[in-house]
């Protein structure tokens, strides 16, 4: 083997360090023996034209450095691999995979590791037959025991610095389909350009699960592509409950992990499942797609969710599904995301009880009719504070745009919706009003609702205490404004019925309402409200 210099010297290519590239050559001759381990600097020796290119970073980092097929792998998918890798993996160790096709027939388990690596940009790994499955273990086949690939750390037995990047995981074939990736790390998680080609259809656990066990350790998880999800269980051989999940990372992971530009098909359990709160998870860019429970779920301190599209448009009868799923932690984040749902899910965004705080910036929420409509941003009677700022959201069916549930008691926290647009042809015959308030305490600022559907619509019904509204404008078909709130205020509002009706109706329950230095066309239905006051207000005719 020899290395040859590379012309790619890229060295701010974002798929990875790709600095001075050297070729890795596939089936050398002379000097060094087959399966022998290849040390830095390394003498030229004869090869074949047949190469891996490797990154000069990777080469500089590990001191042995592996090709697999030297050492004795069938690279044509005809012989199992796994005593080629189990002599071979070891700490400081790069093991290269050339070009072809590798079969393994049981998993990899390598544990208290230091500075591990698993190369292969052209291989694609596949597993040996399954016809049985226990336990999520492989009890009958010509694949034996848990059924994975790589098991590379365990909770009590974590490595460090784990590098795995480039293989293709074809799973096009029935019956296949196991977890490719589960690691444990306290710290140098690596996992770029994983593919996994074809629907997961064993009932086995999902493809990946990753941790970061050290509060101080971080993780970079990039271009892990499994679009085309997993089964449910139901419809497989397997005994994982409902089915697989795509992505799981670990309840005790806690460090910091990105997952960048991933994408994720439809997984019967979450897509991307973020199981505990102990760590920091920052979702950057990528899709994900149709997911049931969620597509996204969240949990942390500080963790995000920014420049991703969450997309559901397939959707499973008798199973709740939504976009992004805000569950437990502080600090939660969703920026600049699109979410799109088509028919009757059940929410683009809900925010759970154990969510202290969160915030909703510069999203945009499409809601679609398609044989019903499912809910944009839906808040839970226990969550904390809220915010949802300079946001979009498209309704097409009859459906709460925002819905904002409480205990409507003072101990309410806050929630603040500022800068959003609400537009949309939904109707009112299912549910009447955009924005549904049950939670004390909230603050409107400068929205602008535009509701022109039919059957009643209307931009807010107030079913709590102490709401706000300042500046915005409201237009629906109905009355924009249904009050049963106390002391709800209106400042600087205009309201508009597009069919002929007064801006604001009052219901008795509602007591102490002040609209100031407003505008309501049509005026007002007062149905006997204690203490209304109206100041500095005009009532033109509609």
């Amino acid at each position: 083997m020899r290395f040859t210099k590379s012309d790619d010297t890229d060295a701010n290519d974002s798929r990875g360090p790709k600095f001075t590239r050297r070729s890795y050559l596939l089936g050398a001759v002379g000097t060094l023996a087959a399966g022998s381990y290849l040390s830095h600097p390394v003498n030229s020796v004869k090869a074949n034209a047949m190469s891996v290119d490797v990154p000069q970073a990777y080469l500089d980092r590990f001191s042995n450095v592996v090709n697999v097929v030297d050492a004795g792998a069938d690279p044509k998918g005809t012989e199992p691999i796994d005593d080629v890798l189990s002599r071979n993996v070891a700490d400081d160790t790069l093991l290269v995979f050339p070009p072809g096709r590798y079969l393994m027939n049981r998993q990899l388990r390598k544990t208290s590791f230091d500075n591990l690596g698993f190369y292969g940009p052209d291989a694609t790994l596949t597993h040996g037959r399954i016809d049985a499955i226990d336990n999520n273990v492989v009890t009958e086949g010509e694949f034996t025991g848990a059924a994975r690939f790589f098991r590379l750390g365990v909770i009590y037995a974590p490595g460090t610095d784990l590098l795995f990047e480039g293989f293709t995981f074809d799973f096009t074939a029935r019956q296949t389909g196991i977890r490719a990736i589960e690691a444990y790390v306290t710290d140098g998680l690596e996992v770029r350009d994983i593919t996994v080609a074809g629907e997961h259809d064993t009932g086995t656990f999902g493809p990946a699960l990753f941790s970061v066990t050290t509060a101080n350790g971080t993780g970079t998880v990039e271009r892990f592509s499994a679009p085309d999800g997993a089964a449910f269980t139901e419809d497989t051989i397997g005994d994982i409950n409902l089915g697989p999940t795509g992505m799981l990372i670990d309840p005790n992971s806690a460090g910091t992990l990105r997952i960048v530009d991933c994408e994720l098909g439809r997984f019967p359990d979450n897509g991307l499942y973020v199981s505990g709160a102990k760590g920091v998870v920052h979702v950057e860019g990528g899709t994900y797609k149709n997911s049931t429970v969620s597509s996204i779920r969240l949990k942390g301190y500080g963790s995000s969710v920014r420049d991703a599209t969450v997309i559901i448009d397939d959707l499973v009868p008798g199973i709740s599904q939504r976009g992004i799923r805000l569950d437990d932690g502080a600090d939660l984040r969703i920026e600049n995301t699109r979410i799109e749902v088509t028919g009757s899910a059940e929410n683009a965004i809900r925010v759970l009880d154990n969510a202290q705080t969160a915030v909703i910036e510069n999203c945009r929420i499409v809601l679609y009719d398609d044989e019903g409509c499912a809910r944009g941003i839906q808040v839970t009677p226990g969550a904390g504070r809220v915010e949802v700022l300079d946001t979009t959201i498209d309704i097409q069916g009859s459906n709460f745009a925002i819905y904002l549930q409480g205990e409507n008691a003072p101990e309410d926290p806050m929630t603040l919706v500022k800068n959003v647009t609400i537009t949309g042809s939904a109707p009112g015959d299912g549910q009447r009003e955009a924005i549904r308030v049950e939670r004390a305490n909230a603050r409107f600022e400068n929205l602008t609702v535009h509701q022109p559907g039919e059957s009643y619509r209307r931009c807010a019904e107030i079913l709590a205490d102490d709401a706000l509204f300042v500046g915005g404008t409201y237009e629906s078909t109905h009355h924009p404004f249904i009050n049963k709130g106390n002391r709800t205020r209106f400042d600087e509002i205009t309201a508009r019925s597009l069919g002929g009706r007064q801006a604001l109706k009052l219901y008795s329950q509602g007591t102490d309402v002040v609209v100031t230095d407003s505008v309501l066309h049509g005026g007002y239905i007062d149905g006997g409200a204690e203490g209304f006051v109206v100041d500095n207000t005009e009532l033109p005719p509609v």
